[in-house]
């Protein structure tokens, strides 16, 4: 009797293997991304729509994990990168986006401000940035606009993950059953920041 390949030992270890590495990856999000993950600003993320069917938090969430995933494959090849830069970089890349609508006249003007206003927020909720981090966020646009092409192998995966994660983010829309997403997604933390900001005004 024939096995389906879906039934396969080969299949399951392939599964289990592409399960493990998920698993280490969300491991390294939570060891160097937790102030980003846990802040207030990750919490308006969930609220603002990106890339048309997803939002900023779950695109930052998928930019760090495919941006360690091709860490984890440079490693294989004997290439090491700054694993801490890569994740507190993905994971701020798009938070100075917040506000758009108020804070730019045009996506052209978004497309080239976002980045230095991303670098701000990133300096507000890790206060020791991993070295690097700073250019990953600042050239993370890049072929886009006027952005200028990566200096490191850190910013270039970060730039690669960025383009693969937007296409993906129109394509599958929202993932709100993702681990990550689930963890960190908070609606009941998000309904006090609403109430404390309409408090202000």
């Amino acid at each position: 009797m024939r096995v389906l390949y879906t039934d396969s030992t080969v299949n399951r270890e392939i599964r289990e293997k592409r399960e493990n590495r998920k698993a280490r990856i969300r491991k390294e999000l939570d060891a160097y991304g937790s102030d980003v993950l846990e802040s207030a600003e990750m919490q308006r993320a969930f609220e603002q729509t990106h890339h048309q069917k997803s939002t900023v938090a779950e695109h930052t969430i998928r930019v760090a994990m495919s941006s360690v995933m091709i860490c984890y494959a440079l490693r294989k090849l004997h290439i090491s990168t700054n694993i801490p830069a890569v994740v507190v970089g993905s994971l701020c890349h798009d938070l100075g986006i917040i506000g758009r609508d108020e804070k730019y006249s045009s996506e052209r003007e978004c497309h080239r401000e976002h980045p230095k206003d991303s670098v701000a927020v990133a300096k507000e909720l890790v206060e020791d940035l991993p070295e690097g981090t700073e250019q990953i966020i600042e050239r993370h646009m890049w072929p886009i606009g006027d952005s200028k092409a990566p200096r490191t192998l850190e910013s270039a995966v970060v730039s690669v993950a960025d383009k693969y994660t937007a296409v993906k983010d129109i394509v599958k829309g929202r993932e709100p059953d993702h681990p990550v997403v689930k963890k960190y997604d908070k609606p009941a933390a998000r309904c006090s920041l609403r109430d404390s900001r309409s408090q202000t005004r």
